[in-house]
């Protein structure tokens, strides 16, 4: 299959899931976004559901080089471009965070991916918040938490923020809202130290707009 084609496809079809929802597009939608005919998509994807994995396969490489990227180093800046990037990533490929448990029901290979996938997040997840213990900034034991439990409590909430405004009536196109919640998972188990480098992060990013 030549790359571009598959790329025009996979760019395509994002496009109208994200516009509107996986469920709603047809094949032959997606080949005229695509600029081809039908029969000619079909010879590269034969049934949607390859598309939607194509489309994930490429949804899951970038959210592993993001996390990937902050553990080299766990500093709170470092962090709270994490949380930058993942509202992007997030926002690029929104169909997919606003119907996740109904996409996975529609492919067993898809929720093996997904599961394999959360596993491996949530342990990058824990590596950074050691680090960060590591280094003074946070504390669980008086809180009688634990990195495991903390790691997912944080990607729940990044996971899950976009669909929870929209039942919820509020505006899912807020950065400073996503970015105040992702922090306030940590905030409790701030140390003096965390709370002093919080606030010199937190003075330098507020003058910046994030669209």
């Amino acid at each position: 299959m030549s790359r571009n084609t598959k790329q025009r496809i996979l760019d395509a079809a994002l496009q109208l899931f994200n516009e509107e929802g996986y469920v709603n597009v047809r094949l032959a939608q997606i080949a005229e976004q695509a600029d081809m005919s039908v029969g000619n998509m079909a010879y590269h994807f034969p049934h949607k559901m390859q598309i939607l994995e194509g489309i994930y396969e490429e949804l899951q490489a970038e959210q592993q080089q993001l996390l990937a990227g902050i553990n080299l180093a766990p500093l709170f800046e470092n962090f709270d471009h994490f949380i930058q990037s993942t509202y992007h990533l997030q926002k690029k490929y929104i169909f997919f965070y606003l119907d996740t448990l109904e996409l996975i029901r529609t492919s067993e290979a898809l929720k093996k991916a997904y599961r394999e996938h959360l596993q491996w997040q949530r342990m990058q997840l824990e590596l950074l918040l050691e680090f960060n213990r590591a280094r003074g900034v946070v504390d669980w034991r008086a809180n009688l938490e634990n990195p495991q439990r903390l790691a997912r409590h944080l990607r729940h909430m990044m996971d899950s923020w976009h669909s929870l405004q929209l039942i919820e009536g509020l505006a899912a196109d807020d950065f400073g809202a996503y970015r105040s919640c992702a922090w306030s998972v940590l905030q409790p188990y701030f140390t003096d130290m965390g709370w002093k480098e919080y606030g010199q992060l937190k003075k330098a990013s507020d003058s910046t707009v994030v669209k």
